[in-house]
């Protein structure tokens, strides 16, 4: 996978020490905004790598979200135990939409030697 996974902080907002409970839709809710505006901040590879608008960014990557949030939801748990469930299920929806991002814009992909170095990314 060739793309940060920046996304993880939006998971890890809560400390280990301390466990929370997120009811299941508050989760998806938090879900759909905050990873968007995590992929599409400037400095990210979504924004740096593909030559795309913000709002193009912005639309695609709300689009890939709830697709992937619809795609694992009969395996949410109904209360997320936090920062566990979160940090789970998060990189899980991440990943998926992340992807789906990347195949859907692969046509605006720049190649160049940064975008094509994941270490650049990580």
């Amino acid at each position: 996978m060739k793309r940060p996974l920046s996304f993880l902080l939006l998971t890890a907002l809560v400390p280990a020490s301390e466990a929370l409970e997120a009811d299941r839709d508050v989760w998806i809710n938090a879900m759909t905004t905050a990873l968007p505006n995590a992929f599409c901040q400037p400095q990210q590879f979504f924004r740096q790598c593909f030559d795309i608008s913000e709002a193009l960014c912005m639309e695609t990557a709300t689009q890939t979200t709830r697709q992937c949030l619809q795609q694992f939801s009969a395996q949410f748990p109904q209360v997320f135990q936090q920062p566990a469930d979160g940090a789970y299920w998060g990189t899980k929806v991440g990943e998926c939409a992340g992807e789906a991002y990347q195949s859907t814009l692969s046509k605006a992909f720049k190649n160049t030697a940064k975008c094509n170095d994941v270490n650049q990314w990580l």
